[in-house]
């Protein structure tokens, strides 16, 4: 790297975003360098979809963005580019890169079911084409500069050189694909994304805030610590149907992640553990075991339908201490019906959401208003804006779990990469 090349992109963040960029600008022959802070490029996803890397899904209900339509915007411009819709895009996508995906319940994996072989593809594709990749470098700061008719950017870094001056990097065109603040410590420096942009750029960004997040609850559910059941859960008028896993401090799962966006401190989630089954199917099948095992202990009867450690937390919420003895033969019709009702309408109180550290994905960033859906350049009147570009999550585009988050982001980092000019 030397102080005096001009670059005609620097990428900040080497992340899916920013290395699909790094692939496309260098695919077309521009001069790119991608920075990051970390020790070493795509760090975070490596650690995606339990580190098996889900690149996209099937489904995409218009709520899969939280109603958010600019990443709508962005897709229907990769299908009037490629005529594809976003889930094949990322198949054919990775496929040309040599990773081959498959479909697990409507989720895309790549068939290693390692995070580790999509980010190598990235990282070879990306220096094959040509792209320089800098780890461990920490921005203090981003100006803009005119020479000679030559408008281009400086990225400073903290580290020195041999002179004692700043390390520095020159470029046209930024790409600012540096992520949001999850699963990351950020000091409060310019290599937080949300300074970055705001101090050295001046752009007003969302404040970001966790999301896809677990939850504390008021009440006490130590008892149920590593229970995971399939649940429908309600929060406000929004419902959804999935697993949720119970520790002994936290509420979690995917269908908490999802539903976390809807939820604050005081929120009453609202879950039942029989989400396939109806009143009168439960009703029936208790009044049959009645006739037939009147002595069988009603733990039994709803562990054929919960597991143990919630059969016993109901019981427990309705009969006390005299639970563990209630045989089949001493419930009535009116009963069951009361216990159903217990467990269909399971109420529980938000504590408060789970920080950054524990977050799949952050909501806010950049306002996509001054986004160009297109070519993800920012627009302004400021000469900051000439050659600006933002993707990913540092945008303020939030998926729920699912591969979403990352499509957006492979997406938004191909249309940048093949329109920096």
């Amino acid at each position: 790297m030397s102080n005096n090349k001009l670059y005609d992109i620097c990428i900040i963040g080497a992340g899916a975003s920013g290395l699909a960029a790094a692939i496309e600008s260098s695919r077309r022959g521009l001069s790119c360098v991608v920075v990051d802070k970390n020790k070493k490029a795509a760090s975070k996803l490596y650690g995606t979809g339990n580190g098996r890397c889900n690149l996209t899904n099937d489904n995409w209900d218009d709520d899969v963005y939280y109603g958010n339509t600019f990443p709508f915007e962005v897709f229907d411009h990769i299908y009037t580019l490629t005529g594809k819709r976003p889930r094949n895009f990322i198949i054919d996508y990775f496929k040309d890169l040599g990773i081959s995906t498959f479909n697990k319940n409507g989720y895309y994996y790549p068939e290693s079911m390692q995070a580790s072989s999509v980010v190598w593809a990235l990282l070879d594709a990306a220096k094959g084409y040509g792209a320089e990749i800098i780890n461990s470098f920490e921005i203090f700061d981003i100006d803009i500069n005119s020479k000679d008719d030559i408008f281009y950017y400086t990225v400073f870094s903290t580290e020195t050189n041999e002179e004692g001056n700043r390390v520095r990097i020159n470029a046209r065109n930024i790409l600012l694909a540096s992520g949001g603040l999850s699963q990351v410590k950020y000091e409060r420096t310019n290599n937080n994304p949300e300074v970055l942009v705001r101090d050295s750029l001046g752009i007003k960004i969302n404040e970001f805030k966790p999301g896809l997040c677990p939850v504390s609850v008021n009440e006490d559910l130590s008892s149920l610590a590593g229970v995971r059941v399939k649940v429908r859960m309600n929060s406000g008028n929004k419902t959804e149907v999935g697993e949720l896993q119970i520790t002994e401090k936290l509420v979690s799962g995917i269908i908490t992640f999802n539903m976390s966006y809807y939820m604050e401190p005081g929120s009453k989630i609202k879950i039942s553990v029989l989400p396939r089954i109806s009143t009168d199917e439960f009703v029936e099948s208790f009044k049959s075991i009645r006739l037939k095992l009147p002595e069988k202990p009603l733990l039994l009867f709803l562990n054929g339908y919960v597991n143990d450690k919630l059969a016993r937390y109901f019981i427990d919420n309705q009969y006390g201490e005299i639970g563990n003895n209630i045989r089949i033969k001493d419930i009535t019709e009116t009963g069951i019906r009361e216990l159903y009702d217990e467990m269909t309408g399971w109420t529980l109180t938000v504590k408060e959401k789970k920080g950054f550290e524990m977050s799949q994905a952050s909501i806010g960033g950049i306002p996509t208003h001054l986004i160009n859906p297109e070519t993800m350049k920012l627009n302004g009147d400021s000469p900051v804006y000439k050659g600006l570009y933002a993707t990913g999550e540092i945008t303020d585009v939030i998926g729920k779990c699912g591969g979403y988050n990352l499509t957006y982001a492979f997406i938004t980092g191909y249309l940048a990469g093949r329109s920096i000019k």
